[in-house]
Order: C-alpha cells, then sequence, then structure tokens
C-alpha cells in the first residue's frame, strides 16, 4: 500500500513540476523539447520503485503513513452472532475456550469480537482497509487495460476489413485509405501503417502535408510512446493528474509533428500547412474517447487546432538558456519524485534509548491524539510548565505489564487506541499507542507501520479510560490558552521591533532623486501618477509609524507597485483589503505602514480606466456580452465554487485592426478587450497560473491579451472567434513577436477558418 501511496505522490508531483516548466518557459522552448519533457512523467508513471537517495529531501516523504488503513481488518461477507448466541451453543461452531477467548471448530475461516465486544463475527476472510484498496486499484487498472485493448482491437478490425492499399514509391511504411475514417492517422504497435481520408487525392498538397505530419508521428515513435501513454492509464486510472497528463502530452505531440513536418515540407509551405489544418478542423471534434486509442490524429477540435495555427506562427525555438534551465530543473525534478530519502524515522526507539520513563520526565512537550473515530481533535501539544507536569505525573504512574499482557492479541484494541507523542529534547519523537484491556490502560508500542506485532511497556493502575480522559482534559485546556493568546494579539498592537524601526529610517531617508523609475501593475498609468506616488512616500514616509504585520497575507497583497532605486536594487509596495495599510519590500525583508494616501495610489494603480471601452457598434458590444458569458459559464465549470463567479464585466475593449475582405464585401476587425468576473467572497479565488484582483475587485484568472476577431457585415457580425495570445493582435506588435511570413489579415482569417 505504501508503494502505491508513494507512486501516487511522486508521479502527481512530477507531472506539477512539468506543468510549471511548460507555463514558464513554453514560450522560449521549441514544441520538441517541450514533448519531450513528457517522457520523464511516463517513465515515472510505468516504474513504482524508489531510488535510494540518503539525506536529500524527496517526494517520497510527502507520501502519509496508512496508519489507520492497517491497524484493524474488514470480515468479507461475515455471519455476525451475539455473544449470549455463543454462550449458550447457538452459534454454529462457535465457542469461548478457558480463556474467555472466542474459537471456531471450523476448518477454515476466522472468528473476532465486534469493536463494541456485544457480537461475534465470523468470516472466511479478514482484509485491512489497505489490501481492499488495493484490490479496488488492481481490479480498476484491469478493467481500463481490458477496455482499452478492446477498443484498439476493434479499431484495428475495421481497419483491416475497410482499408484500400495506395500505391506510393520509396514510403518506409504501408499507406492506405479508409471509407469513414474521421482524421488520417498512424495506427500499429509492431507493423505500423497510415491511414488516410478517401478525400485527400493523390499528389495534392494536402496528401504530401498529412504524409509528413504522419510520418513524422512515425519518426518520433509515438507509435509505441502511445501504447506506453495507454498503459499509464491503465496502471494511474484513479488520478486525474495522469489524464490532465496524457491529453497535454497528445497535444504536445501534434504540435512537436507540426514542427517537424514543416522542417521536411521547407518554410515555404509553412503557411499551406497552416490552411491544410483549418480544412481539417471541420472533419472531426476531439472526443474523450481519444484518450484511449493508441492512433494518433491529425484532425483535432478548433481550439487545439487554433494554438497549433499560432504555434507555425510563432515559430518557437530554444534557447540555450532555456533549453539550461529545461534541463537542470527536470533533473532536479527527477531526483526529487525518483529518489527514496533512507533516513532513520525520527520516531523510532534505537537501542540505548531511554526508557519510557526517562522519555517522560525529559519531554519538551506531550501530544495526545484521540482515536481516528474521535470527532473531537486536539491540534497543540501541551508545553505550558503547569499543565505538562500534571502531564507526566500522570504518565509516570505507569507500571510494567505482566507476563500474560506479552501475548495477548492487541489487534482488535489498537483499532480504537489513541496515540500520545513525546517530544524528545533532540526534537525526535517517541510514540505510544493508548490501549484497553482486560478493563486496564496500556501502552503499546512501536507505532512504524511494518511493525508485525505490537509490544506492551506499561500499565496504567487506574481503571479503563481515566488517563485518557485526563489528558483530553489537559490538551483541551493547552488549546483553550493558545486560542486566548492568538486572540489578544490580534486585536492589540505588536511592539515594534527594532529592526522595523531600521527599516522605517530607511525608508524615510529615501530621496526622490533615487528613484530611477515607477512600474507594475496590468493598466498604462501616466507619469503623474507615477509622480505623485513618488511625492506621497516621501511626504508620508517622515510620519510613518510601523504597524504589526496584519494576520492573513491575502489581505494586503493584491496589489503591488515597483520602485526602482537602481539597477539591482528594487522595492516593492503591496496593498490590499485592510484599509490603509501598505507594505514595503526592502531586501527581502517586509515592514508594514499606516499609510492612508499611498495606500489610496497602489489601488488607483491598480484601477482599470474609465474611456477604456471605445468601441460602439451594437452588435459587436452585442457579440461581447455573449463572449463574457461563455467565458463566465467555462471558468464555472472548472471552478470548486461556480456560485462564487456572480458575474462578468466588461472593461475594455477596442480595435487593433480591420482588413477588407474583397471576395464578399466584408470586413475582418480584432478587437483587443479586458474583462473581470465579480465574486460572492474573495476567499473562493483560485489563484493558479497568473490570477489577479484588480483595483475594482475584479477577479482576473489571466494576465494574457484577449482577442476578438469578427467578420462585419451589413453593420452585423456574421462570425466572430476569440483569441488569447502573449502580446496584443495590432500590426506593429504582431510584427515585433513573430517572423512568420503569414500576415496579420492571414492570421485572422486562419482563426475564422476562412478559405482563401
Amino acid at each position: 500500500m505504501n508503494t502505491l501511496l508513494q507512486w501516487f505522490v511522486t508521479s502527481s508531483v512530477l507531472i506539477l513540476a512539468v506543468l510549471a516548466l511548460r507555463r514558464l518557459l513554453g514560450g522560449r522552448i521549441s514544441p520538441r523539447v517541450k514533448y519531450a519533457l513528457w517522457a520523464v512523467v511516463l517513465v515515472r508513471l510505468l516504474v513504482p520503485f524508489q531510488l535510494p537517495t540518503p539525506h536529500l529531501p524527496t517526494a517520497a516523504e510527502l507520501t502519509p503513513e496508512p496508519t489507520s488503513l492497517t491497524q484493524t481488518t474488514i470480515p468479507l461477507l461475515p455471519a455476525t452472532y451475539s455473544m449470549e448466541e455463543v454462550a449458550t451453543g447457538q452459534a454454529p461452531n462457535l465457542t469461548f475456550d478457558d480463556q474467555g477467548q472466542l474459537h471456531t471448530d471450523r476448518d477454515i475461516g476466522e472468528v473476532k469480537p465486534s469493536a463494541d465486544g456485544q457480537r461475534a463475527v465470523f468470516s472466511l476472510v479478514w482484509l485491512s482497509p489497505a489490501q481492499l484498496l488495493l484490490g479496488l486499484w488492481a481490479m480498476g487498472a484491469i478493467i481500463l487495460a481490458l477496455v482499452l485493448l478492446g477498443s484498439n482491437l476493434r479499431f484495428f478490425l475495421r481497419l483491416r476489413r475497410r482499408r484500400t492499399p495506395v500505391d506510393l514509391a520509396d514510403g518506409p511504411l504501408p499507406v492506405y485509405t479508409v471509407e469513414g475514417l474521421p482524421s488520417p492517422c498512424l495506427f500499429g504497435l509492431f507493423r505500423p501503417c497510415i491511414y488516410l481520408t478517401p478525400d485527400l487525392a493523390l499528389g495534392s498538397p494536402t496528401r504530401t502535408h498529412v504524409l509528413a505530419h504522419e510520418l513524422t508521428h512515425y519518426r518520433q515513435k509515438d507509435h509505441i510512446w502511445s501504447a506506453l501513454r495507454c498503459a499509464a492509464l491503465a496502471l494511474h486510472w484513479y488520478n486525474p493528474l495522469v489524464w490532465l497528463a496524457v491529453a497535454l502530452s497528445k497535444r504536445d505531440g501534434e504540435l512537436s509533428c507540426d514542427a517537424g513536418a514543416v522542417q521536411v515540407l521547407g518554410e515555404e509551405e509553412r503557411i499551406p500547412y497552416g490552411r491544410t489544418l483549418v480544412s481539417l478542423v471541420a472533419q472531426r471534434s476531439l472526443r474523450p474517447g481519444d484518450l484511449l486509442s493508441c492512433s494518433t490524429s491529425m484532425a483535432e477540435g478548433k481550439g487545439s487546432i487554433q494554438n497549433r495555427i499560432a504555434q507555425l506562427v510563432k515559430r518557437s525555438e530554444t534557447k540555450k538558456t532555456a533549453l539550461f534551465a529545461v534541463v537542470a530543473l527536470a533533473a532536479l525534478a527527477v531526483v526529487f519524485t525518483f529518489g527514496s530519502g533512507q533516513n532513520q524515522p525520527e520516531e523510532s526507539i534505537q537501542d540505548g534509548d531511554p526508557s519510557y520513563w526517562d522519555q517522560v520526565q525529559n519531554a519538551q512537550s506531550i501530544q495526545y491524539s484521540p482515536p481516528l473515530y474521535s470527532s473531537a481533535a486536539f491540534p497543540d501539544a501541551i508545553a505550558d510548565a503547569d499543565l505538562l507536569e500534571e502531564a507526566k505525573t500522570l504518565l509516570s504512574q505507569a507500571k510494567a505489564p505482566d507476563s500474560s499482557a506479552l501475548d495477548a492479541d492487541w489487534t482488535e484494541p489498537l483499532f480504537s487506541a489513541s496515540t500520545i507523542s513525546l517530544v524528545n529534547p533532540d526534537n525526535s519523537m517517541s510514540r505510544y499507542y493508548l490501549c484497553t484491556l482486560d478493563g486496564h490502560d496500556y501502552l503499546v508500542t512501536p507505532a512504524q507501520l511494518n511493525a508485525e506485532e505490537y509490544t506492551p511497556v506499561a500499565v496504567f493502575p487506574q481503571d479503563a479510560g481515566v488517563v485518557e480522559s485526563a489528558l483530553a482534559t489537559l490538551a483541551q485546556q493547552q488549546s483553550e490558552r493558545n486560542a486566548a493568546v492568538s486572540s489578544e494579539d490580534a486585536s492589540t498592537s505588536t511592539p515594534v521591533t527594532a529592526h522595523m524601526v531600521d527599516q522605517a529610517q530607511r525608508l524615510q531617508n529615501l530621496e526622490p532623486d533615487q528613484i530611477q523609475s515607477v512600474y507594475g501593475g496590468p493598466y498604462q498609468k501616466d507619469s503623474d501618477l507615477a509622480n505623485s506616488i513618488l511625492t506621497t512616500l516621501k511626504e508620508e514616509a517622515k510620519n510613518l509609524i510601523p504597524t504589526p504585520e496584519p494576520q492573513l497575507y491575502d489581505l494586503y497583497s493584491l496589489w503591488e507597485v515597483y520602485l526602482q532605486i537602481d539597477e539591482e536594487d528594487f522595492w516593492e509596495l503591496s496593498a490590499g483589503t485592510v484599509s490603509s495599510i501598505v507594505a514595503v519590500r526592502i531586501d527581502q525583508d517586509t515592514i508594514y505602514f499606516h499609510a492612508p494616501k499611498l495606500y489610496e495610489l497602489i489601488h488607483q494603480w491598480w484601477t482599470p480606466p474609465d474611456n477604456a471601452i471605445t468601441v460602439t457598434t451594437p452588435a459587436v458590444l452585442q457579440t461581447m456580452d455573449q463572449v463574457l458569458a461563455e467565458e463566465k459559464e467555462a471558468v464555472q465549470k472548472s471552478s470548486e465554487f461556480p456560485d462564487a463567479y456572480r458575474s462578468a464585466q466588461l472593461i475594455s475593449l477596442h480595435r487593433l485592426a480591420s482588413f477588407d475582405n474583397q471576395a464578399d464585401g466584408s470586413t475582418v476587425n480584432i478587437y483587443g478587450y479586458d474583462s473581470g468576473f465579480v465574486m460572492d467572497d474573495l476567499s473562493n479565488i483560485s489563484w493558479r497560473g497568473d490570477a489577479w484582483v484588480d483595483g475594482q475587485m475584479l477577479y482576473h484568472p489571466d494576465n494574457a491579451y484577449h482577442h476578438l476577431i469578427t467578420v462585419e457585415q451589413n453593420g452585423k457580425v456574421a462570425q466572430y472567434v476569440t483569441v488569447t495570445n502573449d502580446f496584443p493582435l495590432d500590426p506593429e506588435s504582431y510584427a515585433s513577436h513573430t517572423d512568420s511570413q503569414l500576415s496579420l489579415g492571414e492570421y485572422a482569417a486562419l482563426q475564422l477558418g476562412l478559405k482563401g
């Protein structure tokens, strides 16, 4: 079970690391390098073992210990009888021995008392929760493997029945046409073949582009990688991150093949190849079942085709620094996720360690945890001097157990045990279970997962439950004291430290000529506002008084403005929902001030301008309403709190470019727009990626440039599409961000799917 948990945790961490690398370096590495990153993930998904890496932190250490899953067992198809039935001989073949232990006269099966001791449970098989979960995982893996095998075998038989060979000279692979095939593809693990749709005419440029694309799949061995991806899905069917990784790797594989196909065809075919992609988009939409297929697919959904066309326009190439960063970070991720630290667990007790009674007397604190089924929780360890002394006195009353307790079966008592953890002077931990047996409380050790048997080390003279109740009372008193101290700290001023005073003095001595520039935020601000910030900072700094740090970080970190002092020195001013509080970050240190004027200027810096909507055409505005409704629906589907998104609000809309369509007299327009979501509670915001909140408290899921591309005729919007880029699609920015031969007008036409 622990191996499966480690496999889940480490593979998930590695997938998140690759996702972060793709996000961080996506624009600076080629599609082939981005696709190659998934090979590391695939190896992790197929290899369950950890490599020993002593003294290094690893992702395996993040794996929780499934103690509660292995300490008890669950009967399969059990038969239960009351203890009265057993005592009177009415339970078939179940009896008490001379020592009062339950036994069965049958040759197979086991009998155990229930948790409350009132009933006898007989079963042929007893399994732990961990074993049941392993069985469920194995069953899911087998079922999905059979589904994968069956669907791909059925697809192969259909291809074989309908295929017609195509005679191509000097081809490394057999080529066939297949009636009813939704998309050209490469299929076959041991004998791969290329399958085309019948409408691809012999000698046409489109067929040339398709063959170049599928042969690139063959050179990349994607027919093998597809089969291995399906195997990874079967093994990790329970992990949604693996399904996401498979989907993204297939998409990156297509982008890599596009780049490889253009390299083979030549740069002069880049634009015609893009038209081929557009011509294929209408033939087929992406289906969830495609993740279960071992075939490649050149045609995809409209959104995927748009991304691939955008990639063709960018012509991304890997920079040396980016490649070095990818290799270095990927190597670190591999070591972190494949490694397994072999350090000794802190709570294990080695030979020569102090005895239980010495550990009690030397304990720095004592943590009491109630049984797993209890609704009570005491997160704070007993640490106050008076409470700690009471706990030590109570635990020191335990005596050594007699020999009969050493031979007892502790399986059932451990199910309802509480835990006592002693924090030793060297910060290591000694952990014991507090179990009840025969009317007394015992301390049982060890607490390691791999312990085959548990040994009692002490027994308390008090009746069962007395020690546990007393420890719960002490833990409750400690929690109440800690809560009272936290409340007092939150409602009263924290003393200003000497360090805070030194930083305040440094800020007060700042001269305006030391500041080279002011920048930050998503909106362009004029120099007057920047000068106002500098002037106000200089004026208010003379009277600034350091304040205590706010309790919640996100209350003051919504908006930032940066001051460039010199080439290497940057100061950060932050503001948020705590009115008038400004955080100033200097040399990795943060100090907080009560600065109402400066707060208002930072808030104004992040507030959208009032005149940002310059488009007045009713049809375009109506289209934007529809776009915003679609965006709200999309973000609600992907959110944990869909009801938190009240509405989507348009912030800016302006035309960036316009092109006349000579064919029908229509006009193709490119608009840049920005929008935000009105939220009912900022705590429901997802801060993944580049999410931010503007000065009007509108939530933005990203900081990309959003565009609306329309076909307009006679004052109406005949067709539209939305596109997201990392630069604005005005002619000047487009020319500076891409060296493609595809003009901005042609790019817009391709996005719309216009022919010619």
